[in-house]
């Protein structure tokens, strides 16, 4: 396919470039740059992929929602103020299945693996990949151009090389 020669980070980066163009299509006029600056701390050189992904987990819409408030839920990195930002900028799970749908694959990417030797190219990654696809061609979405990923198989067993989330988001500004 494709995207096989990505890393692990390569093939995250890659759902979230697909995320940026969803939201661009969807949510024009919000500003979405702190729950793209959760995602992209996966990807970049601020923690281990493990613990930006827990952080990230907070703000999947299904675990943002759980709860009917902030203390109810048990956050352990999004701050009072953070959830309440997040509640205006992501949709609740049955407004937008497909943003939901999309957030939960970059967690389960990145997560796939964790603590185990990776197997780039399984069938789990494969579906994962072939889901967020299918949800942009159904939105007439143009798919991310995959040679932009600075991020190969052979690096780091297959986690591959940190990300400038800067040198491919079409959202964030330096």
């Amino acid at each position: 396919m494709r995207y096989d020669n990505l890393s692990i980070r390569g093939k995250v980066a890659y759902i979230i470039m697909c995320f940026e163009r969803y939201i661009l299509l969807k949510y024009p006029h919000k500003d979405m740059t702190l729950v793209l600056k959760f995602m992209w701390n996966i990807v970049n050189d601020s923690d281990f992929i493990d613990n930006s992904a827990y952080k990230y987990m907070e703000i999947i819409p299904d675990y943002l929602y759980e709860a009917p408030d902030f203390d109810s839920l048990e956050m352990d990195y999004v701050t009072r103020e953070e959830y309440n930002k997040f509640l205006e900028l992501i949709p609740r799970p049955e407004t937008d299945p497909e943003f939901n749908i999309i957030m939960h694959h970059i967690y389960d990417v990145a997560m796939l693996y964790a603590y185990t030797v990776v197997e780039l190219n399984s069938q789990k990654i494969r579906n994962d990949i072939a889901e967020v696809d299918g949800i942009l061609v159904k939105n007439k979405i143009e798919l991310p151009d995959v040679k932009l990923i600075p991020s190969d198989s052979k690096e780091w067993d297959g986690w591959g090389n940190f990300i400038n989330p800067y040198s491919l988001s079409m959202i964030l500004k330096k």
